[in-house]
């Protein structure tokens, strides 16, 4: 069995038309798999309504496949099998301080760059937390 350790990332946070995007075109050897992840943000959020959105949106995501796993049918469903709730929360959790509760607020933002509830049901389409979560191969 393959040592599997995971890293998020988050990429940006914003509105989707100023996103560059996110290659791997220079990517570690060692990185096997990608998964992207991106949530409506409104800058109100806690860090537990981070987390659970972000968990939220990669349950079911297939991960892309990269370096050594590309070819590698066996690590791919290793890498499926690793890619569970407990151990995203984990990584995601390794990217917030320890002393960092999950009532808190994520975004640390004046009030007037806040998105009330009111405007966000009117507005098409909200800022995005945009991130990825790598799964790393260690040898």
């Amino acid at each position: 069995m393959a040592r599997l350790s995971l890293e998020v990332v988050i990429d940006f946070v914003g509105w989707r038309d100023y996103y560059s995007g996110h290659g791997h075109a220079f990517v570690d050897k060692d990185v096997v798999a990608c998964l992207m992840f991106g949530v409506p943000v409104t800058y109100q959020e806690t860090v537990g309504d981070i987390i659970y959105a972000i968990l939220d949106d990669l349950r079911g995501c297939e991960p892309e496949f990269l370096n050594k796993a590309e070819d590698n049918p066996e690590l791919q469903e290793e890498i499926r099998e690793f890619l569970t709730d407990e151990n995203l929360e984990k990584a995601i959790r390794a990217i917030i301080p320890e002393n960092v509760k999950d009532d808190e607020p994520f975004f640390d933002v004046s009030d007037e760059d806040k998105i009330s509830d009111e405007e966000a049901e009117e507005m098409m389409e909200l800022p995005m937390l945009i991130g990825y979560v790598h799964v790393w191969l260690e040898e």
